[in-house]
């Protein structure tokens, strides 16, 4: 059977999550059809279809070794099965889903979201291609996605010892005896996909990019990078210790990057630090030579942050007080033919707030420019918003992501409550999924949803995806 009429035209929407679910609308009275419709907690909740985006949506636990894909009436279509849990996961045009594959041999550092593996598996379930990376120096974590051009880009951490950490001007009293005096810096790889035996490895590299190449710092004035970090907002502070939750806490996994989306009109790399609450862009420049340096390039700025927001107090730009986001996920710009195309949407966690609340809201962001066109670093404006009417009623400390359908709605997800629901420009509520799967086990209808600590895991998705 050919493989175009083995899965259905894939259309609009993609974000994370299961199975089979009835549709249940209350009315007026109370009968045992409303009463059994009151008990339930995972699968289709919500259907509104003349307001729901066409499509399918996509969604793993992370703990799980499957991957699904669902209708918009919670009906499966098709499904996988990895070699461990996952991060991320995307459905690509041919069908094909590329995945962030946890290692069911554990990792050899890092924290969490750490993986090892990234799986490209065909339509049928049956591995295309992949690429390990799992070393003493590099390990890969939270996302990896597809280019245009065939290749896949991923983030890894690198490490670090304390005395090249030192070296390049991290104040000691920063380290952390725990983590064995480490700093988990940040690198980017661009992989050749090699089809031929469905195996690339670091041979396959084509282009790097590297954190420690673009810091600065002002502790240590007889290192090169010293400089005013101010003064420098295309550089990254050696030296930021986030605040907050964790405030003034020393640990190795410095930035955390956790997400990463790809321009292709611009050639540009946006990025989702964690721990600094920031948003980055970078260029993906022509080569790693210019990704390592200040300059040249197609903006001139070589490797170094062509915009930045978020927490203008890690570039010493801001209080607190100014801070707009709190370790959000899922930074991405929106699609072409979709409204808001080329804005950037981002989930901000909320937790921990400069008003000391916590929860979660959805920001579509317009960059700020020069009259030159040029990024103005720390600024931008809010196009568009999500946070609920009574805002405790979402929020999300960890994971979770957005993203703008074709028809104007917003598809979101509410990771650890594995929630995910659709609103309308207007933010109403028009489509919501409950993932019946909690710690890789599946969840009895009526059964109330695990509490999350992030030690124990979650039962939503890291994030969800547009195709």
């Amino acid at each position: 059977m050919p493989f175009a009429s083995q899965k259905p035209a894939i259309t609009s929407r993609t974000a994370r999550q299961s199975r089979r679910s009835r549709r249940h609308e209350l009315t007026g009275g109370e009968s045992l059809e409303s009463r059994l419709a009151l008990t339930q907690t995972v699968g289709l909740i919500r259907n509104e279809t003349a307001s729901v985006s066409p499509g399918y949506t996509l969604f793993g636990n992370s703990m799980s070794p499957q991957t699904y894909l669902i209708d918009t009436n919670g009906e499966i279509v098709n499904s996988w099965t990895g070699a461990g849990g996952q991060t991320s996961s995307y459905l690509l045009p041919n069908g094909n889903l590329l995945r962030n594959t946890t290692k069911p041999q554990g990792r050899v550092y890092g924290s969490n979201g750490s993986t090892g593996l990234i799986q490209e598996l065909r339509w049928d379930g049956t591995e295309a291609w992949r690429f390990e990376l799992q070393t003493a120096t590099y390990q890969l974590h939270h996302d990896a996605i597809k280019l245009p051009n065939g290749n896949v880009l991923a983030i890894a951490w690198e490490r670090f010892q304390k005395d090249d950490a030192i070296s390049m001007g991290r104040n000691p009293k920063l380290l952390n005896p725990a983590t064995n005096n480490e700093i988990w810096a940040e690198a980017i790889f661009e992989i050749r996909v090699d089809y031929t035996d469905g195996v690339s490895d670091m041979t396959d590299v084509v282009w790097e990019w590297h954190l420690t190449d673009h810091i600065v710092q002002n502790f240590d004035r007889t290192k090169a990078n010293y400089a005013a970090v101010r003064a420098n907002p295309q550089l990254v502070n050696f030296n930021y210790v986030p605040r907050g939750i964790g405030a003034d806490t020393h640990i190795a996994d410095w930035a955390h990057f956790n997400s990463i989306a790809y321009n292709d009109e611009l050639d540009q790399i946006i990025v989702s630090s964690r721990e600094f609450s920031e948003i980055w862009i970078i260029e993906h420049s022509a080569s790693s030579a210019i990704a390592a340096g200040h300059t040249g390039g197609r903006y001139g700025r070589g490797g170094d942050l062509l915009w930045r927001y978020g927490n203008p107090a890690s570039w010493s730009a801001g209080l607190r007080s100014n801070q707009v986001l709190q370790f959000q996920h899922n930074a991405h710009w929106i699609p072409d033919d979709h409204p808001g195309a080329g804005n950037i949407m981002v989930f901000n966690n909320g937790w921990n707030r400069p008003s000391g609340a916590s929860f979660s809201s959805v920001l579509e962001l317009v960059p700020g420019k020069t009259a030159a066109g040029a990024y103005r670093y720390g600024q931008a404006t809010i196009a568009w918003s999500y946070a609920a009417p009574n805002p405790a009623n979402f929020f999300a400390p960890i994971i979770s992501g957005a993203h703008r359908l074709p028809n104007g709605n917003t598809l979101i997800d509410e990771g650890t409550r594995g929630r995910i629901f659709e609103v309308t420009p207007a933010k109403r509520i028009v489509w919501t999924y409950v993932n019946p799967v909690a710690m890789g086990v599946p969840l009895r209808q009526g059964t109330a949803l695990p509490k999350l600590t992030i030690s124990t895991g979650l039962n939503g998705t890291p994030r969800l995806f547009q195709n």
